[in-house]
């Protein structure tokens, strides 16, 4: 039985498929199986996969029909045997040494989850924390709340669990999944470990879920935050107020989009955002638990949406942010969007 079980879901990523798994197989740590799970790529992924499998004992490699990475992660799951369980996305790398940092932590400190930090490589910069020395160790509440606050990062990749804890809880959907899963997690989890040592390399590319172009999936992230909200009020009360702002977080980053795609198109989901953030604006005002810049952005949009539609666009587009790539939408567009004459 190997010490972890890393699993990978894999879709059309033939272009990055090999670096990811050979970032894998030269982890410093080796004694892991490395499930592959393919969930009906059309092109040469599952190919790369299978050579990978081929020379290498450890990598274990299943075929599947296309069900979304959350049905991918759940098969791995299924069909680990590790100890503890660990998750890389089929894009991204990793430093060689990550898993045996985090597995020396969860071993040492006896947790049940251990966490370590991960750099975001856009195509025109990079993002990270800064690395400080030291190991932290947190009880259930705590580690819940650093996560809602996303002092964790809120990914599944940068972390490994028991594999108790992993398979107690399921994936589901197709946006926000890990964040979901994470905060069932961090409800069950009695002790959590990080270290603050970036090692784990997030590469956004232009073709990914996260920053593809607009659709309706995109209506699932309030859905689940507003999910968190209600499971936190029931389990740990004390995070509530972290689980309500990232849901005003949430709603403020779907009305964005809303605004800059043409609110018109989705009136139920404009109307439901708004509805919110109205039933939050005493806590957005007065609580300190609301990131400025949300409550700033709520303020203005209260004040006047066209003028906070024509700012947010101008600021996405001079800082480059991906929003831009979710809307492509022009000015004389977004004039006709919010009503201006």
């Amino acid at each position: 039985m190997p010490t972890l079980s890393v699993i990978v879901p894999v879709y059309n990523k033939e272009q990055y498929i090999a670096a990811c798994i050979q970032s894998i197989l030269d982890q410093t740590f080796t004694d892991f199986e490395l499930i592959l799970v393919n969930d009906g790529s059309k092109d040469d992924s599952a190919a790369i996969c299978q050579r990978f499998a081929e020379t290498d004992k450890r990598v274990k490699l299943i075929n599947k029909p296309n069900g979304g990475v959350s049905t991918a992660r759940n098969r791995g799951l299924s069909e680990a045997l590790g100890e503890y369980i660990g998750f890389i996305d089929s894009d991204d790398t990793i430093d060689p040494d990550m898993y045996e940092l985090l597995l020396r932590n969860i071993k040492t400190y006896n947790a049940d989850v251990s966490v370590c930090r991960l750099r975001t490589i856009f195509p025109n910069k990079v993002v990270a924390p800064q690395e400080t020395p030291g190991i932290e160790k947190y009880d259930r509440e705590h580690a819940l709340s650093l996560f809602l606050k996303g002092e964790l990062d809120m990914s599944a990749n940068t972390k490994v669990y028991k594999a108790a804890l992993a398979k107690s809880v399921e994936f589901a959907g197709r946006m926000y999944e890990d964040i979901l899963y994470l905060s069932q997690i961090f409800l069950k989890a009695q002790n959590t470990v990080l270290e603050n040592a970036i090692k784990y390399n997030y590469l956004v590319r232009d073709n990914s879920v996260s920053v593809g172009q607009f659709s309706p999936r995109y209506f699932e992230t309030t859905a689940v935050s507003a999910s968190i909200v209600n499971r936190v009020q029931e389990q740990a009360v004390n995070c509530l107020p972290e689980a309500q702002a990232f849901d005003v977080m949430a709603n403020i980053s779907l009305l964005n989009l809303l605004l800059l795609s043409g609110k018109d198109a989705y009136p139920e989901q404009y109307n439901r955002v708004t509805h919110t953030l109205k039933h939050y604006s005493y806590f957005i005002n007065k609580d300190g638990h609301v990131r400025r810049k949300h409550k700033y952005a709520y303020r203005m949009f209260t004040a006047s949406p066209w003028l906070y539609t024509q700012i947010m666009y101008l600021y996405s587009v001079l800082t480059g942010a991906e929003i831009t790539k979710r809307t492509q939408k022009q000015p004389s567009t977004i004039d006709a969007a919010t009503g201006a004459q």
